[in-house]
């Protein structure tokens, strides 16, 4: 994929998140150089705009710094701590000289020069088109979304939407090149909701307008008659210890739709021993041996794992639900434990996450793809 990427740099910085700072607040040209490409690497830099902003959940301030260097443009996050400069991660995109470039929306395509009758926005670039700062769901820190103009035939100049927490990608929109309304526009705009935390894409069009939200994990499109159900916490008293029991509770929220039956899954590849806590009703707890359904083999197969399957009826959109069990770890004080959930739309089975998922998965006993659940630190 050949990513000529440009930005004038919208930066959609709300009032409470744009904070003015000096320069003697800020990284010289030459500590950015040096963190993003070592002492040794890169070529002379041109920043291009410099944030102040909360990006994680220390309560420090990290810095957003968007330049250019050789044929890359890259946004990079630095947190000051002392007298010198921490580099924490980057985004970097490669360049095409292009040149100036803007989005005209009667001829639904990308032309060259400046848009007419405005100034160049701060922040400008040669790789984003927009950034936007803003928190999701759970979070009291910002995340980076971005608008990103890329170059492939045979659909020529397009932007699509790029979503980055702690500089971990949760939002691909290159999966929506496909897209009938990209073909169409070479655009893929998109709009934060404030009240929702959610993003929009094509939020003009009737026809094609999307939401998109984020469950803990990454963005999921919220499609009719799917839920999300979406992390909110996970709390394990006491915490972790080898041969020792503790008692575990997810906490989880229906950020999709309206769903009469779900499954919600836990597995535990590394053993140990797991214990129902409480009431068990619609909870269901698989030891080794016992026989479960893999769906890639398409027949049953002995559990090589213990599994705990939740079966959740008619769950409404933004209610929380909780499960509780407890765990004693057999081999490591931060054991894995995997995350799915399934429901039926019509006679398909569909799981979140799935193939097309972008966050880090890996494939249970059963062959659906699940998410990694982290132990809290204690």
């Amino acid at each position: 994929m050949n990513l000529s990427l440009r930005l004038p740099f919208t930066a959609t910085f709300f009032l409470f998140l744009a904070l003015s700072c000096s320069q003697k607040e800020l990284p010289s040209d030459v500590e950015i150089r040096e963190a993003v490409y070592g002492k040794d690497g890169g070529q002379i830099i041109r920043v291009l705009g410099q944030k102040q902003i909360n990006l994680d959940e220390s309560p420090e301030m990290e810095t957003l710094v968007l330049f250019q260097s050789g044929t890359s443009e890259v946004l990079a996050a630095f947190r000051k701590e002392g007298s010198s400069w921490t580099f924490l991660w980057r985004l970097e995109y490669f360049l095409q000289n292009l040149g100036p470039m803007f989005y005209d929306a009667k001829l639904k395509s990308w032309v060259s020069g400046s848009a007419p009758g405005k100034e160049k926005n701060t922040f400008a670039g040669d790789c984003l088109r927009r950034i936007v700062v803003a928190e999701l769901p759970g979070d009291n820190f910002n995340s980076v979304f971005i608008e990103v103009l890329a170059e492939e035939p045979p659909l020529g100049l397009f932007s699509v939407p790029m979503g980055y927490r702690k500089g971990k990608k949760i939002w691909d929109g290159f999966q929506l090149k496909e897209h009938e309304e990209l073909k169409r526009s070479k655009r893929v705009d998109f709009e934060y909701s404030v009240k929702d935390k959610s993003f929009r894409i094509f939020p003009t069009n009737p026809n094609f307008s999307q939401e998109f939200v984020f469950n803990g994990w990454e963005m999921i499109a919220n499609l009719p008659m799917q839920p999300v159900p979406s992390f909110v916490s996970l709390e394990v008293v006491p915490k972790f210890e080898i041969g020792k029991e503790s008692q575990v509770t997810l906490q989880l929220k229906n950020r999709g739709n309206y769903v009469s039956l779900a499954y919600l899954s836990l597995s535990f590849p590394e053993a140990g021993n797991v214990r129902l806590a409480g009431e068990t009703q619609g909870v269901r707890l698989y030891k080794k041996g016992d026989i479960v359904y893999n769906v890639v083999s398409n027949k049953k197969i002995p559990a090589e794992y213990p599994l705990l399957e939740v079966t959740k009826e008619g769950w409404a959109n933004n209610f929380r639900y909780g499960v509780k069990f407890f765990y004693t770890p057999k081999e490591s004080m931060t054991p894995k434990i995997l995350f799915r959930s399934t429901y039926k739309f019509y006679h398909e089975i569909v799981s979140i996450p799935n193939q097309f998922s972008i966050a880090p998965f890996e494939r249970d006993q059963q062959g659906f793809p699940s998410y990694l659940l982290g132990a809290p630190a204690n």
